[in-house]
């Protein structure tokens, strides 16, 4: 094969390549008017499990499932149910005095009537606003990606997944 055919079929692959990224990246791509709002309210308490392996308090490697009903932003009216699996990352505590400490590595899906999505992340023990990471979905979130802020406080937890 001569140089000049060579190099004809190198820019036919490199073609060929730079065509399909481009299709892969449009094909991903949602539009604009797709980033939605979702708002639920997990409330406290939910059906919960420890799991304390060496029986001397949650410490690394101990874990907390968890599930139950999800409501509407209102409070109101059941939307779904949320399931939730963590990790203890830093020995969890409730201190009278200093308060409750730690840190969960959590994952939840919630089953909405459109369906699940998926998110991710650190949850310090206690009251607090944290970010996660929304994961993906299925049904009408199919694809998901965005953040999920988490508003723990004595009654539950309040989610608002921003969708993009």
């Amino acid at each position: 094969m001569g140089f000049a055919a060579r190099i004809s079929r190198h820019r036919s692959m490199t073609l060929f390549i730079v065509l399909v990224g481009m299709a892969a990246v449009w094909l991903s791509q949602r539009p604009a008017g797709a980033q939605t709002e979702v708002r639920v309210f997990w409330p406290a308490p939910s059906k919960a499990t420890f799991l304390d392996f060496e029986q001397q308090g949650l410490r690394l490697g101990d874990r907390l499932a968890a599930r139950g009903p999800l409501l509407d932003g209102s409070r109101t009216s059941q939307v779904g149910h949320g399931y939730l699996d963590c990790v203890v990352m830093n020995r969890i505590t409730d201190d009278p005095v200093e308060g409750p400490g730690g840190l969960y590595w959590c994952t939840a899906v919630l089953r909405l009537a459109e369906g699940d999505l998926t998110v991710e992340g650190l949850d310090p023990h206690g009251p607090g606003v944290y970010t996660f990471a929304v994961l993906g979905g299925t049904g009408a979130y199919e694809g998901a990606a965005g953040e999920a802020t988490l508003t723990d406080e004595s009654e539950g937890t309040e989610l608002v997944i921003d969708l993009r």
